[in-house]
């Protein structure tokens, strides 16, 4: 386990991240690790501040940015638990977390400028940090989560790699390795990539190969692309930032995928991503000619190709 450690800020235009050399660089978007953080106590973080940001996220109706339930769900629940975007509630979710039995994602909250500010921050760093190049990153992004004593977050993957800051209360992470496709298996990423956010299943025999972290404010914890993941919260009440963002190699591994779907539909066996590069190259280009060439968002970033090519395929293979 890879251990950062971290100089206090006194403001958004000093350090915030500093490890060892290559800490980030072995492990990254390879295999889940543990560091630590000085964003404890930041007033961006306090729940007044929260309370204030979700406002002014659910105003911009040009996008979905928040999102709240109950957060007694189980681990295999998947994100179907009925969803409640009322003003009136997600402020009562936040301003009354410590009992509410809630949870409240906050997506792009870099639309706030104080938070943009410190998306930079952070994204710069952890390039940095990482080695990863700028050139690199198709789509990044900033959300808050909060969450009740006793929360679950479901067991679920994401395209993104991320970097999770947890700025109150604790949590226990679970953490799988996305190359395990006993864990994982291409079935299961295939479908994630063609639209199916539920695709990844959790099962009692899995959870022996997940890797435990204990996360206190203070902490925080990377997990890969597509490394299936959930959390638990402690018995108080939990606030955590994440930082993601798409890098274009998964972004091409997930054209394949996308790709071997198409190629299935239409009674073909496809060799599977990584076994063959000159396959992958060109499934990799196929959906990139239907792609937006000016995304708007990750989801027109990611499935734009895709949609395009099966739509027609539907009709023809009904």
């Amino acid at each position: 386990m890879l251990t950062a450690t971290v100089t206090k800020p006194a403001s958004l235009d000093t350090q915030s991240i500093a490890v060892g050399p290559n800490a980030f660089r072995n492990d990254f978007n390879k295999r889940s690790f543990q560091f630590s953080h000085n964003l404890v106590g930041h007033r961006l973080f306090s729940l007044p501040r929260l309370a204030e940001l979700a406002k002014s996220l659910l105003a911009d109706t040009s996008t979905r940015s928040v999102r709240w339930q109950a957060g007694g769900a189980p681990v295999d629940a998947g994100w179907a638990v009925p969803l409640n975007d009322k003003v009136e509630s997600v402020n009562e979710a936040i301003s009354n977390l410590a009992e509410s039995g809630s949870w409240v994602l906050l997506y792009s909250v870099q639309r706030d400028p104080e938070y943009r500010a410190l998306l930079d921050q952070l994204m710069s760093e952890i390039l940095a940090d990482t080695g990863c190049s700028r050139d690199e990153v198709t789509w990044e992004d900033a959300y808050i989560f909060l969450a009740s004593p006793e929360a679950v977050t479901p067991y679920h993957i994401d395209h993104e790699a991320t970097f999770l800051f947890q700025i109150h209360g604790n949590r226990t992470a679970n953490i799988w390795d996305a190359n395990d496709r006993s864990v994982l298996p291409d079935k299961e990423i295939e479908k994630y990539y063609t639209g199916d956010l539920n695709a990844a299943k959790y099962t009692i025999e899995k959870q022996s190969k997940a890797t435990v972290y204990a996360l206190d404010q203070g902490t925080g914890v990377h997990h890969p692309s597509k490394a299936p993941h959930a959390f638990k919260n402690g018995d108080i009440y939990s606030i955590a930032l994440g930082i993601h963002f798409c890098v274009r190699d998964c972004d091409r591994e997930a054209a394949v995928y996308q790709m071997n779907y198409l190629l299935r539909r239409c009674g073909l066996k496809p060799t599977a991503p990584g076994k063959s590069q000159w396959r992958d190259k060109l499934k990799t280009s196929i959906i990139g000619l239907f792609a937006d060439k000016n995304p708007k968002t990750k989801h027109d970033m990611l499935r734009s190709g895709f949609k395009r090519l099966i739509g027609p395929l539907r009709l023809v293979l009904k």
